[in-house]
């Protein structure tokens, strides 16, 4: 439930021009909130309207926080703020806004470039900021517009000259703020258009290709690989998922990439397997929510298989802990029906999303993977090294295989071998690869691998 509220992960889902949109209307917001409010704090100190001054400062404190956490590019953590922050602010302003007899009220104006903004930010997000948020902005500038509601105050009547500069300002910024809201908007709104016809074109003429990345044993010799699609693209060359994933879960286009990589990686296997230095190998593939709950999903990756001549027993099906939130029983019963031709499942990011222990036994595992977000800095933080001795204890006793993400230093692959886990991906062994750079690293890790030939399952 949270997860579809707040979509917390969807951050990492925002594409490099969606990010960067993003931060020019957080950064004219931060800045508009500054200058504005400073500078009719200023006006109503003169004035001696304390209460609205002090209102007033409020805001630009508040655009200045705002600022600070763009410029440090914690950018969801500025919007999120911005999104709470300005309709209450502007809920305050309206109950205030007492204007003088025949002059009309503005300040209820800016809920429409916040709605509009908002809801463009978070479009990628969960229910609560793509659209409650919003919804009340609307409600509220329609509210606003037809009902008096104000604090009647003696002491917070604004002189009519004031009153008047208020409302051009008012009326200049917000429509200002609409306008530049719409074209930041139709800008990342016509690269996506742009992106999803493009990406169409690459699904109907093959135009993804897989890389690997190596997954190794203690010893550093390669013991299998994560399949990672790259998109080929005509002028910005190969593009990797983070990029083009979202786009593709929005469109539904997920699905088709998604057979697409199950077809390549089982041809690949088999290939693999044909020869007897690489065939040890396994390959694990990310199965998307979108691409699993199709209802012929189970009959699809059956029939890929079965053409392939792939050995089911070498192909690790990776998925997240999200797709345990809902609907267990369906989830589980298709695992187990493609665990019965001999599938590896492998749980991926382990222990950052929102199932409970108590799946772990429900669910038919072969395997679970350390998110690298424990095995960053491990080594100074004692809570994380618990955290994994705690997941190896476990999925021991679970007889669960266990990969560690993210390993970039020696010693954190010493740590994790201390802990007892004894396989490990990340940038100390390798990045991704092409199928023939892959080939070559494996045979060259066999030979310096001092240590025993292992089989992974």
């Amino acid at each position: 439930m949270g997860q579809a509220l707040f979509g917390s992960a969807a951050y990492a889902n925002w594409d490099e021009g969606h990010t960067r949109r993003v931060k020019a209307i957080t950064f004219g917001a931060s800045l508009i909130m500054i200058v504005l409010g400073a500078s009719w704090c200023t006006a109503f100190v003169v004035a001696a309207r304390p209460m609205l001054a002090l209102l007033d400062l409020a805001v630009a404190l508040a655009g200045g926080g705002l600022l600070l956490l763009v410029l440090q590019n914690r950018l969801r953590a500025a919007a999120v703020l911005e999104a709470h922050f300005l309709p209450l602010t502007l809920v305050i302003f309206c109950l205030f806004d007492t204007v003088p007899p025949g002059l009309p009220r503005a300040t209820h104006l800016h809920f429409l470039p916040v709605a509009i903004g908002c809801y463009f930010i978070f479009r990628q997000d969960g229910l609560y900021l793509k659209f409650i948020i919003p919804l009340f902005c609307l409600i509220a500038f329609v509210v606003f517009e037809n009902v008096n509601l104000t604090i009647q105050d003696a002491a917070l009547v604004i002189p009519e000259q004031v009153a008047w500069i208020g409302v051009l300002t008012n009326t200049v910024t917000s429509v200002a703020g609409l306008v530049l809201t719409v074209v930041i908007m139709n800008a990342d709104l016509t690269v996506r258009r742009m992106m999803e016809v493009e990406l169409r074109q690459a699904i109907a003429h093959d135009g993804f290709h897989l890389n690997y990345q190596p997954q190794v044993n203690e010893f550093g010799e390669v013991v299998g690989a994560e399949a990672l699609i790259r998109w080929q693209h005509a002028t910005m060359g190969d593009i990797p998922p983070a990029r083009f994933i979202s786009l593709a879960e929005e469109t539904g286009l997920i699905v088709p990439i998604g057979t697409w990589v199950l077809r390549a990686a089982c041809a690949q296997l088999a290939l693999w397997q044909a020869r007897p230095e690489t065939e040890h190998l396994t390959l694990a593939v990310n199965v998307s929510a979108s691409q699993f709950r199709q209802p012929d999903f189970v009959r699809i990756v059956s029939e890929i298989i079965k053409i392939s001549g792939a050995d089911p027993r070498r192909m690790k099906l990776e998925l997240t802990e999200s797709m345990f939130v809902e609907n267990v029983t369906s989830t589980v019963e298709k695992m187990n029906q493609l665990k019965a031709i001999g599938l590896v499942w492998s749980l991926d990011d382990f222990g950052t999303g929102y199932s409970s222990l108590n799946i772990l036994h429900r669910v038919p595992l072969g395997q679970i993977k350390i998110d690298r977000s424990f095995v960053h800095d491990m080594q100074s933080n004692k809570k994380k090294i618990v955290v994994i001795e705690a997941i190896m204890d476990m999925a021991n006793k679970l007889s669960l295989n266990v990969v560690a993400e993210g390993v970039e230093t020696e010693m954190q692959k010493n740590i994790l071998i201390r802990l007892g886990c004894h396989l490990f991906q990340g940038f100390l062994f390798s990045r991704a690869l092409d199928v023939d750079a892959f080939e070559g690293y494996s045979r060259h890790s066999r030979k310096a691998a001092p240590g025993p030939e292992p089989f992974v399952t």
